[in-house]
């Protein structure tokens, strides 16, 4: 007959080491967009060399998820570029986002600055202008800022965070499966393409 094994379990241990599953090793701290690769930098959060930040340069094609997440900031770009002239501040951000002027921007990248209630956050991007593009990046726009659209601003670039992150852990755009061919098989179809 088997002996029946008790486990015991420390709750405070346990949730300590919950709260360590969920913690960020890493910070993005800035991200880019550019032939459909994705450059980016972070600071390490743990650990002995806490606070160093490190640029990476993706080699991989992004996910059609970055680069839609980055493009739901165009809106906030127009804005603060001062688009839409003639339209209030209530107006809401979905009502912005048809208009025609917000196809003219185009956001490539952010980066953030400061720390803690002085956090700011710059986007990187282009218009198109009649000769061609401009490229520019936006005024600040401070966490705790009475910027109108605030709180829809924080979780787009909240969701462009999440997909750099996922990128940087390997979340790329689905690659085409390699068809692989032995010796015998080039050579059967080699013989068989001859023209005679």
């Amino acid at each position: 007959m088997a002996k029946d094994n008790v486990i015991t379990i420390d709750g405070d241990k346990l949730l300590k080491g919950l709260e360590n599953l969920n913690q960020k090793d890493v910070e993005i701290k800035s991200a880019s967009l550019k032939d459909a690769l994705c450059s980016y930098s972070y600071e390490l959060v743990n650990g002995v060399s806490k606070g160093d930040t490190l640029v990476h340069r993706g080699a991989h094609i992004i996910h059609d998820d970055l680069e839609n997440a980055m493009n739901s900031l165009d809106v906030f770009f127009a804005h603060l570029d001062d688009a839409f002239t003639g339209i209030k501040n209530s107006t809401p951000l979905s009502d912005l986002e048809q208009d025609v002027d917000v196809e003219k921007y185009h956001v490539t990248g952010f980066t953030l600055s400061g720390v803690e209630e002085n956090k700011s956050i710059i986007l990187q991007g282009w218009k198109e202008v009649t000769e061609g593009i401009v490229k520019y990046p936006s005024p600040k726009i401070k966490i705790s800022s009475k910027y109108v659209y605030l709180t829809e601003f924080i979780e787009r670039i909240n969701n462009v965070i999440d997909e750099v992150e996922q990128y940087r852990n390997g979340k790329t755009a689905p690659q085409p499966e390699q068809i692989h061919m032995t010796f015998a098989e080039e050579d059967d179809s080699f013989d068989k393409g001859k023209v005679e």
